[in-house]
Parts: C-alpha cells; sequence; structure tokens
C-alpha cells in the first residue's frame, strides 16, 4: 500500500539532529515499564477508567486469524513509552496546537500478569502510519499517512499530544488498547542516568570531541550528559546512521535494565524507586500515579522481560526527500497475535 507522507516544517531537520530518542524511553521504560504490573491506575483529570483493566476486554468479540478464532488476552497492561524533543521548560506549543514537538522514540511495553513477563516493542520515529491532523485551532482536520513521530506535535506539548501520540501507535497495532501513557522531556537523561547511580557502558564510537573520556574501547560508567552524547549524538560519528545510533540506545536500555535490577534486588523496601521517582518526576507527562507505578515496580520486580522488540520493514526515501519506514503488516500482524490475543479452545 502506497503511503502518502506529510510534508514535515523546515524545524524537523534541526530537531532531527539533536535526536535523544533513547532516553526519554529508557528513562521510561525503567521506570513505567520493565517492573510496572497490572493494576494501575490513572492520574487525576485523565480520561481513562479506573479499576481493573481485564474488565475491558471480557466481552470482546473473537477474531479470525489463520483459519483459527481468538480472543483479546485479559491479563494485559498496556503502556506506551515516549521520549519527546522538548524541554521542560519550552513554552513554544502554548500558543499553537501545531507545535507539540515530536515523540522521537516509542517503545509499547506489554505487561502479562498471567506469564509473568514485560515485552517492550519499539517503533520506529519515522514508521508511516494513520497521524491526526489538528489546525491552528486545535480542531481536528483529518488524518494523513505520515511518520508516527510527528502525532506527538499536533497538540500542546503535553497531555494532549500524548493522547494523539496513542492514537496513532493504537492505530498502527490494528486499534489494540493503549490506556497509558508515559512521555519524557529531553532534559530528564541526566537526570534519569543519575538517579539510577550511573550506567556502565562500552564505548565502541569516538566521543571524544565531546568528553576527552568516552574512548574506543574503555568501559564508562556514564555520569551527566555523558549519558545523552551516548544516545544522542550521530553528526560527527564514523557511522552517522540512525541504524548505528539505535544499537547505542540498545546497549545503553540493557545496562540501565541491569543496574536497575542491581538496585531493586538489594533493597529491603521500595525507598529507592521513591527517591528514583523524586528525581525524575519534573521530566515526565504520565497518566497514571507515579505512587502507583513505584508500588507495581517493587511488587513485579521479578517478571521475565523479554528482549526488544523491533518491527520488521523496509527503508525508503519519501517523495519529500525525508526518510520512511513501512512496517511488514503481516509480521505486524502476527506480533499484534501472539501478545494481544489467545487461541480458543
Amino acid at each position: 500500500m502506497k503511503h502518502v507522507p506529510l510534508r514535515e516544517n523546515p524545524g524537523r531537520r534541526t530537531i532531527i539532529k539533536r535526536l535523544l530518542i533513547s532516553v526519554g524511553v529508557l528513562a521510561v521504560c525503567i521506570a513505567g515499564a520493565i517492573w510496572i504490573g497490572h493494576y494501575l491506575d490513572p492520574g487525576r483529570g485523565q480520561d481513562e477508567p479506573r479499576g481493573d483493566l481485564d474488565s475491558r476486554f471480557t466481552s470482546a468479540p473473537a477474531v479470525e486469524y489463520n483459519g483459527a478464532q481468538y480472543t483479546p488476552k485479559k491479563n494485559l497492561t498496556t503502556i506506551l513509552l515516549m521520549g519527546t524533543d522538548h524541554y521542560t521548560d519550552d513554552t513554544s506549543a502554548e500558543d499553537s496546537y501545531r507545535n507539540g514537538g515530536q515523540a522521537d522514540f516509542l517503545v509499547l511495553v506489554v505487561i502479562d500478569t498471567q506469564n509473568k513477563t514485560i515485552t517492550p516493542i519499539q517503533i520506529d520515529r519515522d514508521t508511516m502510519a494513520r497521524v491526526t491532523i489538528l489546525g491552528v485551532m486545535g480542531d481536528k482536520t483529518g488524518t494523513r499517512n505520515a511518520q508516527i513521530c510527528l502525532a506527538h506535535g499536533f497538540g500542546d506539548g503535553k497531555e494532549q499530544s500524548c493522547l494523539l501520540q496513542r492514537d496513532a501507535v493504537s492505530g498502527l497495532f490494528f486499534d489494540v488498547k493503549i490506556p497509558f501513557y508515559i512521555a519524557m522531556r529531553l532534559d530528564g537523561i541526566s537526570a534519569l542516568n543519575d538517579a539510577a547511580g550511573g550506567v556502565t557502558v562500552t564505548i565502541k564510537d569516538d566521543f571524544t570531541r565531546f568528553d576527552p573520556q568516552m574512548q574506543i574501547g574503555s568501559t564508562l560508567t556514564l555520569q551527566g550528559k555523558q549519558a545523552e552524547y551516548f544516545v544522542r549524538n550521530r553528526k560527527g560519528m564514523e557511522v552517522g546512521t540512525n541504524e548505528a545510533r539505535a544499537k547505542r540506545q540498545t546497549e545503553y536500555w540493557d545496562a540501565l535494565v541491569q543496574t536497575m535490577d542491581a538496585q531493586l534486588r538489594t533493597q529491603e523496601d521500595s525507598d529507592f524507586l521513591h527517591v528514583f521517582f523524586k528525581k525524575i518526576d519534573p521530566y515526565l507527562v504520565k497518566n497514571l500515579t507515579s505512587g502507583r507505578i513505584i508500588n507495581e515496580l517493587w511488587k513485579d520486580r521479578d517478571y521475565t522481560r523479554e528482549s526488544m522488540i523491533h518491527l520488521s520493514g523496509e527503508y525508503k526515501i519519501g517523495e519529500d526527500g525525508f526518510m520512511e519506514f513501512h512496517a511488514d503488516e503481516a509480521a505486524l500482524k502476527a506480533l499484534v497475535m501472539r501478545l494481544f490475543y489467545q487461541k480458543v479452545g
């Protein structure tokens, strides 16, 4: 199916250059997804229903797939994690509904309480999907096929942008329900890294132009801005592709998970999580309470965390000259059926 890409405004090239995407995801994934349990409740003033999430799927109809009947799984919690390209004090979206900032990194986390598994799915920022378009006064003017990261840009940079982004991801995943979201802004990178006690990685690229300690071959516990350099920078690197940067982000993700694991397993109570969240909460936009997250992080810290899933598909340059990623529809549907549905009988 041919996609008609949405032409992006000129500021997008600048945004791409400062793409920090992974941090928001990593931060939020650890804080809100790596161990989040099943009974999460949304924050005040949000439009999501409270109570047992299972009840929403009880009467859902069966669907046919490969000649068999499937029904939605009941023991799931699904959370969209976003890393956005705005800073906390950025007020540029206040006078416009088209300047909410892009969600440059996206991870959909599926928590299965019956099987005690947590599965993160990375969604490339350039994945083509149906994006809701808002006019300058905030009215919906329709939808268009565009890079999925642009959905967040049509909104206020806060809750409205998160809801628009959530809807775009839900549509991409064949309209699965995504009750919850957590977004993290750019300036949360250093706070996250240091709140975790520093994250140890092996430096495989030359970052000495940013920090003399970050030499190729060195094993370094990243502190402060070093984490931002590691997951963000692409321009000026020997291999300056998004793919190469994504590998570093995955390495940081894995190291951060291990770091948080070690912290949780050596604690006798959840005080560490309270301190952790106090440090990163100012950089988050979310529709579930920090207290509930902390309780479930602690409760479900022994869940099996599956490796990051990357969607299969094809990269191509769009008619407007920007990169597009076209997800393999058959493979994506198979993934959705595996994670969100169960075979009848």
